[in-house]
């Protein structure tokens, strides 16, 4: 029997403890049968798939349309995100609106985990460290992991590299649709507002040509719990060159893109 340990360091990030059971646990709602796997084939209140996004609008569109059902809430002081339950195709999946950032998604991916969730595909926006057009679509192989909650799940690395399962679906979508996508290294960043001229080229010579706040958190997670997980994600503003030239190219107003990614983070999901 593996012997439960808390691995010490001088700086509390990176302190890490190898015990799986916590004080709070994300399924402390089901049944002790449910948990222990005698009640009726083991605990899925939610679907097996779940797709996480950040584009509220598109998701509210998405329910309409496939009549998705409420079937729980993530509670947070910022709001409710409910999240649904609807069928595509024939594939039963559930949806929620992403909160930002590592702490705040890295609660909620656990607790989708503890809902019964066995696979997140992450459909959002980043960043770009690059020469890359608006709006194109990147797939992180890997995540470097400069922001703090995943150190929590993790013994401490540079890296987390991406589950090569949900990566190959997303190929497999990308090319069937003939759109044209990027593979790169994500830079997970929990200092928005530090991402300095001299930081983005370092990041830039370590391979990144994204940024953004959680991949590497719900990467971290899922191996953690021995879940499935991958992201798609657009790009949005360009960060290379400095301050008085920064140009967010409206990000967060690309509805074409923002709703090209969620049909193809779902397809892909349903491909899992």
């Amino acid at each position: 029997m593996e012997k439960k340990m808390i691995v010490k360091h001088e700086y509390p990030i990176l302190e890490y403890s190898t015990e799986k059971t916590a004080v709070i646990n994300p399924d402390r709602n089901a049944s002790k049968a449910d948990r222990d796997g005698e009640g009726g084939g083991g605990f899925r209140r939610f679907p097996r798939l779940c797709l996480v996004t950040f584009f509220e609008e598109v998701l509210d569109s998405a329910v309409e349309r496939y009549g998705g059902e409420k079937i729980g809430t993530y509670v947070s002081e910022m709001k409710d995100f409910h999240a649904y339950r609807f069928t595509v195709e024939g594939t039963e999946v559930c949806a929620v609106q992403a909160v930002v950032a590592s702490g705040s998604i890295a609660m909620m991916t656990d607790w989708l985990y503890g809902q019964g969730v066995e696979a997140i595909v992450c459909c959002g926006c980043c960043g770009v460290l690059d020469d890359i057009p608006e709006g194109a679509v990147i797939i992180p192989v890997r995540a470097l992991r400069d922001e703090g909650a995943s150190y929590k799940y993790l013994p401490p690395a540079r890296f987390i590299e991406l589950q090569p399962e949900p990566i190959e679906r997303f190929r497999e979508v990308l090319s069937g649709h003939g759109i044209p996508y990027i593979e790169c290294a994500t830079w997970s960043t929990d200092g928005f507002y530090r991402e300095t001229r001299e930081m983005v080229a370092y990041r830039r010579e370590e391979g990144c040509r994204a940024v953004e706040m959680e991949c590497a958190t719900m990467a971290a997670i899922a191996q953690f719990r021995g879940k499935v997980f991958g992201q798609l994600l657009y790009s949005g503003d360009i960060l290379i060159g400095g301050a008085k030239d920064y140009d967010d190219r409206g990000w967060n107003n690309n509805v074409s893109a923002r709703e090209r990614l969620f049909a193809l983070a779902l397809e892909a999901l349903c491909k899992l």
